[in-house]
This record gives C-alpha cells, structure tokens and sequence, in this order.
C-alpha cells in the first residue's frame, strides 16, 4: 500500500503514454496525496519529482498503473 510521504518509482504505463508524460518513467517522487478512492474515476497520486523539475514543474498527477508499488 502506497501511502502520503512514500517514496516511489514512476514506471512506464500506458496511461503515462496516453498522459504523454513517458520522459518521467524511471523518476523518483514522493507522495503527496493518494487519490485512489472508488469513487475516483482517474485513480493516481499526486507527487514531487526528487531531482530536477520537469517542464518547470516539480508536482504531477501519476496514474496508479504508472507507480511501482515494491509490495505488490
């Protein structure tokens, strides 16, 4: 389970394709918010990049597919 102050690794999904945000597969992140409720239709979280922004940015919106959750 992945909670809020984890850090985990962005992978390849394709949803992450579909969201055009591939170049961010293989960053690391920190959870800022889980949003994975089932009410949700867009399941994701929303992290921090570590490292350097990504177009300026340092906050995205991943998919749930495109986190490696290390427990599953």
């Amino acid at each position: 389970m992945i909670n809020v102050g984890d850090v985990v690794t962005i992978k390849m999904s394709e949803a992450l394709k579909f969201d055009r945000l591939t170049t961010l597969a293989g960053r690391e992140a920190e959870v800022l918010e889980v949003l994975t409720s089932i009410q949700r239709l867009n399941k994701g979280y929303l992290v921090k990049l570590t490292g350097e922004p990504y177009l300026g940015d340092d906050i995205w919106f991943i998919p749930q597919e495109s986190i490696d959750d290390e427990d599953e």
